[in-house]
């Protein structure tokens, strides 16, 4: 890959960056103003070192139930320029390995211990009504492309690959911030 190239990788990743402390930071907070006062919303919770060396998984939050005594931590994905990544990376929380290694640092978890929200044009389009949209973008020749998202493919690709997991689709401005709480309780 050239100079130009990775220079142009370096700008979409710290771009990406932004967009996605920006989605975490806004799904939280909203989730958050509908909770009780006996569940404990900790925002960016410390690393969870589940790799050899200290390694680990930083979540984007972590909501602890004092009534219950459990917690569970939350990822929040948030795509808005198409492509695969948003939803497959947030696949690994769904894995059998990802949660035996959770539970077996916090006996207070709870047995299914993520919860993942999806945000962004990609779910619901540009003005949160879920239409298609057409995006540009360089590609590798530094020619500029259109691309077609269709956010009911984005939804369809999540349900299954998440199936029979902790998720949901965060609206446009997150208006169903309450629904969402309301899964959360039901879960911790």
């Amino acid at each position: 890959m050239s100079g130009k190239h990775l220079a142009n990788r370096d700008n979409w990743q710290l771009e990406a960056r932004k967009t996605g402390d920006l989605g975490e930071n806004k799904a939280v907070e909203a989730i958050r103003a509908h909770l009780p006062s006996h569940y404990k919303v900790r925002l960016k919770p410390p690393k969870i070192p589940i790799y050899s060396g200290g390694k680990g998984i930083v979540l984007d939050a972590e909501v602890y139930n004092s009534r219950t005594e459990k917690r569970l931590f939350v990822e929040c994905k948030r795509g808005n320029r198409g492509g695969n990544a948003t939803e497959e990376r947030a696949y690994k929380y769904a894995t059998a390995g990802m949660k035996r290694a959770v539970r077996a640092l916090f006996h207070d978890v709870c047995e299914e211990p993520f919860f993942t929200i999806l945000s962004g044009k990609i779910f619901n389009g540009e003005g949160g009504d879920c239409q298609p949209f057409v995006i540009e973008r360089v590609n590798k020749q530094g020619k500029t492309v259109r691309s077609k998202i269709v956010p009911a493919t984005y939804r369809e690709k999540v349900s299954v690959g998440l199936w029979g997991e902790n998720y949901a689709f965060a609206d446009h401005d997150f208006s169903n911030a309450e629904e969402i709480a309301t899964q959360i309780m039901e879960i911790v």
